[in-house]
């Protein structure tokens, strides 16, 4: 066989193993930690691909990032599959097993190893720590984002081949769509710099028969300017995204996490992740932000850091893989460290999609060093692959079974890690969306025994306790929610408090405080639909009139703002205009007994 039929036989095994072990991705649901934002409830991505909601997605930087490809590619799902989780999934898979063909034709392309490459792109495919990224419809800027990372540097390896405009043009625009699908992508320029290091070996200067130290830094400086495009567009995203997030209250100030504190944790998850790549029999989501840092495991971590580095650049002539593997894993997973703390956890599986990939190829290359001239040994080492990949397969299998849904995910996440407060919360509120509010409570309680402090446990007691009819517990809790996981706390907490105090028919109390909700989200339907009935509560049929007016011209197609306006219409005395309301809600929900029997009433009085 050729090896051109080789690698495509390769890359067709390949793509079936991953196809194979992922396959029962097709029957998980969605989940309700991100899934709602990016797909379920949101009304712009619901519309699928509309002239309104392809604009939303190039401008918005809702949910903390501007990524209006990882948009888009949500709204194309809704457009072929609506809202069948099933669909979405399998985009996703499909994404990935294109990643990992085009990670064995790329390595293969670089080190002209079929096999250390095909071994490379399987760890790749069927690794556990994956499953995050594959399973998680939210997580499709991820696969996504890593598509995109390898088109640029197949491009940029062609650019180096016979460079040129062209080429080097695809290199820049394959950096700019992966980071319009996510940010991680900004350490992309620094990646290449890896790359010109080994295989592509541009930094070999030869003086007079022999290196020359300056003449390498020549070399360097020369391959830095050239993909100075390349960091200005990583610089232009980090910049946008760091914003953002400082505007959204996501990125936590060095008054609350000091930087010594985030150094520690950034030693600490490095070591962390290479031990779930060796070892990954504990994964889940979320990994809780750790109360306390013992010395002796920052000491080890930074010490195991330090002589893995040295010993790497110690070996850069006679194995530069080395070097180039470790460096990679490093860089690569810089932007998630947590430098810049970000979110509630402190470590994610989904951020080691692209990072394992250096630590792999050292793997299958160092492989090969032991392997040559040794056929016994190249047999043991041929099985012991053979036994790695089955058992990364087997435990990827189960790991996907975990994301069957809410319930299976987060009850898995509380027994697997201790005191995981975050999983005890969605777990709670998978409950709560199955009006199981006695069993959300349970859950919620059992969450603020562990983190009492919680503003999003504390929120969404509130929530249940409203449901519950206890609103001044509810108050209470509420209360001791900042709120800050939300875009703007104090605009949803005065929702809230209105909400409560128009269920206890204070309405006085339930308007000022929408209208202090509606002053940052004027256009939030729900409480323009409070406010209305609060008014028509005190006795304002006018003013509540103008709030449901400005509800229904935000949201035309609710039946509750059209019958709502029409009962307003009704008490000003104008009641063909009710009518008219009245018809229209009838329409657009023709099954309400309530509505129909307003209607026909109004009817019966317009003389």
């Amino acid at each position: 066989m050729s090896p051109r039929g080789k690698n495509i036989c390769i890359a067709l095994l390949l793509a079936a193993i991953a196809f194979g072990v992922y396959w029962t991705v097709r029957d998980n649901s969605f989940v309700n930690i991100d899934d709602p934002q990016y797909v379920t409830e949101n009304p712009f991505v619901k519309q699928g691909l509309t002239s309104k909601s392809v604009m939303w997605a190039m401008r918005t930087t809702f949910f903390f990032n501007w990524h209006p490809l990882a948009w888009l590619s949500h709204m194309t799902d809704v457009e072929l599959f609506g809202l069948n989780p099933r669909g979405h999934h399998l985009t996703s898979l499909i994404i990935h097993i294109i990643n990992t063909v085009l990670l064995f034709f790329l390595l293969n392309r670089l080190t002209l190893t079929a096999w250390q490459s095909a071994f490379v792109a399987v760890v790749f495919a069927v690794h556990p720590l994956a499953v995050e990224s594959v399973a998680w419809v939210s997580e499709r800027k991820n696969v996504l984002s890593t598509l995109f990372w390898f088109i640029g540097i197949w491009a940029y390896v062609g650019y180096r081949e016979r460079p040129g405009s062209i080429r080097y043009t695809a290199v820049c625009l394959s950096l700019a769509l992966g980071l319009a699908a996510k940010p991680m992508l900004v350490t992309f320029p620094i990646t290449l710099l890896l790359l010109d290091f080994w295989p592509l070996n541009r930094f070999t200067a030869v003086e007079g028969g022999s290196n020359s130290s300056r003449g390498v830094m020549r070399l360097l400086i020369r391959a830095v300017i050239e993909k100075l495009p390349l960091f200005a567009l990583s610089l232009a995203s980090a910049l946008v995204t760091y914003i953002v997030q400082v505007k959204s209250f996501a990125v936590a100030p060095l008054t609350e996490l000091p930087l010594s504190r985030r150094l520690a944790t950034a030693a600490i998850s490095y070591v962390q992740y290479l031990r779930k790549m060796a070892l990954p029999y504990d994964l889940a989501i979320p990994y809780p932000y750790p109360e306390t840092l013992p010395a002796l495991k920052i000491s080890i971590s930074v010490l195991l850091l330090v002589i893995v580095t040295i010993a790497a650049i110690r070996l850069r002539r006679s194995k530069p893989y080395v070097l180039f593997g470790w460096g990679f894993y490093l860089i690569v997973l810089l932007p998630v460290i947590r430098f810049v703390q970000t979110g509630r956890d402190a470590i994610a599986d989904r951020y080691t999609y692209v990072p394992i990939i250096g630590i792999s190829i050292i793997m299958a290359m160092a492989a090969t060093d032991v392997m040559s001239g040794n056929r016994l040994r190249r047999y043991c080492l041929t099985i012991a692959a053979a036994i790695v990949v089955i058992s990364l397969a087997a435990v990827t299998w189960v790991q996907i079974g975990y994301w069957q849904d809410s319930y299976t995910l987060f009850s898995h996440s509380i027994k697997t890690i201790k005191g995981n407060y975050m999983a005890y919360n969605n777990y709670a509120m998978a409950f709560f969306e199955d009006k199981q509010t006695d069993k959300a409570v349970e859950f919620l309680n059992k969450g603020l025994q562990i983190k009492p402090d919680s503003s999003e446990l504390n929120y969404n007691m509130g929530e249940a306790l409203t449901r519950q009819g206890k609103y001044d517990q509810a108050i209470t809790y509420y209360a001791r929610s900042s709120a800050l996981m939300f875009f703007d706390g104090e605009a949803v907490l005065n929702k809230r408090y209105g909400i409560v105090s128009l269920k206890e028919k204070d309405y006085a109390g339930a308007v000022s405080y929408f209208r202090i909700s509606l002053a940052a989200h004027p256009m939030d339907t729900e409480v323009l639909n409070n406010m209305g009935i609060a008014l028509m509560g005190l006795g304002k049929p006018d003013e509540a009139l103008e709030a449901f007016s400005r509800g229904v011209a935000v949201k035309p197609d609710s039946a509750t703002l059209r019958f709502n306006k029409g009962l307003a219409l009704k008490t000003a005395g104008r009641l063909q205009e009710a009518v008219a309301e009245f018809e229209e809600a009838a329409r657009l929900n023709p099954a309400s007994e309530t509505v129909r029997k307003t209607l026909e009433a109004a009817r019966g009085q317009v003389p």
